[in-house]
């Protein structure tokens, strides 16, 4: 995964890559595993915890390479730096969402991405 942050000067390039590689695993998360299931009838979380919830761990991380364009923003102060928080979350789950799009032809507009959603187009296509 190539992802290229415009976050103004970089202070601390090696903690805010880190932030930014935890994101873009955040956002495989999203894409790939994470969902909340819940009970029909109570509400409840089926799977409310840790043990039950997937989340995306180091095997899960795609390599990752983190870019920085470090123009400052005179506007941000007078080190000209923005903050790096969870911007490199957004526009994961798209990419990968697009990526299966285009190697699929089928259009997914609902995470986790699953077989499922692409058995069913490809079965109310036929």
């Amino acid at each position: 995964m190539v992802t290229v942050i415009d976050a103004g000067r970089i202070i601390n390039p090696k903690a805010a890559a880190n932030q930014i590689s935890g994101a873009v695993v955040m956002g495989v998360g999203m894409a790939l595993l994470e969902e909340m299931v819940y009970d029909q009838r109570s509400g409840q979380p089926l799977n409310g915890s840790l043990a039950d919830y997937l989340v995306a761990t180091c095997a899960d991380a795609p390599d990752i390479d983190v870019t920085f364009l470090d123009h400052p923003d005179p506007a941000m102060g007078e080190y000209g730096a923005r903050g790096v928080g969870e911007i490199g979350l957004a526009g994961v789950a798209a990419a990968i969402t697009a990526a299966v799009y285009h190697a699929t032809g089928v259009r997914v507009r609902e995470l986790p991405v699953r077989i499922e959603h692409l058995l069913q187009s490809a079965i109310m296509e036929a």
